[in-house]
């Protein structure tokens, strides 16, 4: 080898060594939709409530969405939605996502797109509201974190997060993400102030005041689109019946999202 060469060898092997074992986190964590692509999937939340005293109190809803690309650019993305909630009313519409999956617009009768913060717990697409930008490379054992500043469907404001990257596959395209976060107060999307539950045979009105929540969950990406979600939350609360006795409550949520064979409805 010639002596000449080895100083520039050597300066090449930390860029040699950081390319080992990685791939790039736009391959994997950004949607490369084309028009015409069909995606679907089922999806379920459970929440309950245990105080002591009261029977516990559980409920749970779920369905399907299938979705059709109609068109699509580095950012934003057109697809039309047949969604379905079981023992619930179902619907067609047609959405965008924008700023990269922080956002939905969905187009309304006058022909204009109303569009506000895509805050669901889950989705068709990684979105950085919730996970971060993604990392220029992904590989197994990194993390970083995330500053969740709004309230979300399973989060209050201004919470915090850790993601961590479980295991990658380039050939695939796929990676496995661990979420763990914790924020405090009331989720968004218009989480009912009041509980009904029941104590002796009888069903009460209690105020709920949220405390602390904690959330930690397993997310497969595959190409941008999520493959499977699970989310475990539970959140401290305190219950306020209207005799004015009040008793400290556990609630628990737990979400599921798996992609499906296209079309579910």
């Amino acid at each position: 080898m010639s002596k000449a060469l080895l100083p520039v060898l050597v300066a090449l092997l930390p860029a040699v060594a950081s390319a080992v074992g990685a791939t790039t986190g736009a391959a994997i964590l950004v949607p490369q939709f084309a028009p015409g692509q069909t995606h679907s999937n089922v999806f379920s939340i459970m929440h309950s409530i245990k105080a002591d005293g009261y029977d516990e109190y559980a409920r749970r809803n779920g369905g399907s969405a299938d979705y059709t690309v109609l068109a699509a650019d580095a950012h934003v993305w057109r697809v039309r939605s047949a969604w379905r909630y079981d023992g619930q009313s179902g619907g067609i519409d047609e959405s965008e996502l924008r700023d990269g999956g922080r956002t939905a617009c969905t187009l309304k009768a006058d022909a204009h797109m109303a569009c506000q913060a895509y805050l669901d717990g889950s989705g068709l697409v990684y979105n950085p509201t919730l996970w971060g930008d993604a990392p220029a490379q992904l590989r197994a054992g990194q993390s970083w974190q995330v500053a969740v500043t709004p309230a979300w469907e399973l989060g209050g404001p201004n919470g915090t997060e850790q993601v961590t990257v479980v295991s990658v596959d380039p050939a695939a395209g796929s990676a496995v993400l661990m979420r763990e976060g914790r924020s405090t107060g009331a989720f968004g999307e218009g989480e009912p102030q009041q509980r009904q539950l029941t104590r002796n045979g009888q069903t009460e009105t209690l105020d709920i005041t949220p405390g602390t929540a904690h959330w930690k969950g397993y997310t497969t990406f595959v190409r941008g689109v999520i493959f499977s979600d699970e989310l475990l939350v539970t959140r401290d609360a305190t219950l306020k019946a209207t005799d004015g006795h009040t008793v400290k409550a556990t609630e628990r949520w737990i979400m599921l999202l798996n992609a499906a064979p296209f079309p579910t409805n």
